[in-house]
């Protein structure tokens, strides 16, 4: 267990918001209640591994995931990207606005190869729970 341990740490970056104390912290962690006490210092990974919690929880009992409404954390950090790309455009002469718009295609194309593949599946109810809109009405 202690290779597998060395192997885990090993894939920590050396960048971004938790380096350096936080991947610090979360190199000594060894289950859930532990990562808590690591992720508490920053608030929106803490809110991100309890959303994604009750997903893989629910994978592993063996319940449906769409009639639950979770999430993985892949399809949480496309939602996120989508919202951060929609805000491009409303700012002016910046050239983001083209990376975004081109983001925001793969998004589309993303979303339609999904629909795709459940239709051939013949599981049409499972469409709508990882399509990430775009464009959504803000109210």
């Amino acid at each position: 267990t202690e290779s597998k341990l060395q192997d885990r740490n090993a894939l920590y970056p050396s960048f971004g918001y938790l380096y350096p104390e936080g991947t610090k912290e979360l190199r000594k962690v060894w289950n859930e209640t532990t990562v808590r006490a690591a992720l508490e210092p920053y608030s929106k990974y803490l809110q991100l591994f309890d959303q994604v919690k009750q997903f893989y929880e629910t994978e592993t009992g063996g319940a449906d995931r769409a009639a639950t409404g979770y999430q993985s954390i892949e399809d949480l950090i496309y939602t996120e990207n989508v919202h951060m790309y929609e805000m491009a455009f409303e700012q002016q002469y910046h050239f983001g606005v083209f990376y975004a718009w081109v983001k925001l295609r793969e998004q589309e194309i993303r979303n339609i190869r999904w629909i795709a593949n459940m239709v051939i599946l013949s599981t049409k109810e499972h469409i709508d729970s990882t399509i990430v809109p775009i464009f959504q009405p803000r109210l």
